[in-house]
């Protein structure tokens, strides 16, 4: 892990390929780690994955078993209602 403080002051992570966990005073977490292209984060015990410019749960196989993260990419033919998580303004 490379740990870098940037111009504002923020601390900067890369190559964080073990998971990170953060926790509150009240007991909330949320674990993230990178993959080579995105991310897969854990919010009180439900995977996400970020890619491509989305954000969605873990697919998950018909035995309800988290699918291995290369299998972890955004359909864009589900459907026409997915719309892409920005923060550009």
């Amino acid at each position: 892990m490379k740990v870098t403080v940037t111009e504002d002051l923020g601390i900067q992570l890369e190559e964080v390929f073990s998971g990170l966990t953060l926790k509150t005073a009240s007991g909330e977490t949320m674990s993230i780690c990178m993959r080579d292209s995105g991310f897969e984060f854990n919010y009180q015990g439900e995977w996400y994955f970020a890619k491509e410019g989305y954000v969605e749960p873990f697919h998950k196989s018909v035995r309800d078993n988290y699918l291995v993260s290369e299998l972890q990419r955004h359909d864009h033919n589900l459907d026409a209602d997915a719309i892409p998580v920005s923060n550009a303004q």
